[in-house]
């Protein structure tokens, strides 16, 4: 039998490596459907923050922090039924134009969901972030190296999530409400 030609050897290769990626896709792909679907929590993902003795006034808003967004990579352990996930939030603040270096902290929170309604638990944690001179707007992330997940017997990793927002005071949340317009 004859030695397949050197362009045979070549596109057998070829296949080779493009069915290892799709395979690896795939894993990939099945390895994120063990994994908690992580999102942000509309109503809390705007802090407006005033000057003193100006709270609840517009002209008052020292500065605000926005919640842009999350996303999360995890590890899914079948045999111990947990997952491990790792969660990147990102921020963007806004203020007037200032000539002043100012550091602010904003808290937020991590929340892990079963079925989209009953919190299992949550996380509240501060981020760190400045304005530089002159700078009105600025972003900045933040790192949740681990949250554990216990799936309860007989659930499924997709029935779990996690919400994340900003920690929010209850006059903080209405105000925040008012302004997106969705209390009148």
């Amino acid at each position: 039998m004859p030695l397949p030609s050197a362009p045979s050897r070549l596109h057998a290769a070829m296949f080779g490596c493009v069915a290892l990626l799709a395979l690896a896709g795939c894993q990939s792909a099945a390895q994120k459907a063990n994994c908690p679907v992580v999102n942000v929590l509309a109503n809390t993902s705007e802090l407006f923050v005033f000057r003193k003795g100006m709270a609840g006034d517009p002209s008052g808003e020292l500065y605000t922090v926005e919640m842009t967004g999350a996303k999360a990579s995890c590890d899914f352990d079948k045999d111990e039924g947990t997952t491990d996930s790792s969660v990147d939030i990102t921020f963007r603040a806004s203020r007037a134009p200032s000539g002043d270096q100012v550091n602010y902290t904003v808290p937020y929170f991590v929340a892990q969901v079963q079925n989209g309604t009953t919190v299992l638990n949550k996380q509240i944690a501060a981020a760190a972030f400045s304005f530089q001179p002159g700078e009105a707007v600025t972003t900045f992330t933040a790192n949740v190296p681990s949250t554990i997940i216990h799936l309860q017997t007989g659930h499924k990793p997709y029935e779990y999530g996690l919400l994340v927002g900003l920690q929010l005071t209850r006059e903080e949340l209405d105000y925040a409400s008012k302004r997106r317009g969705l209390v009148p």
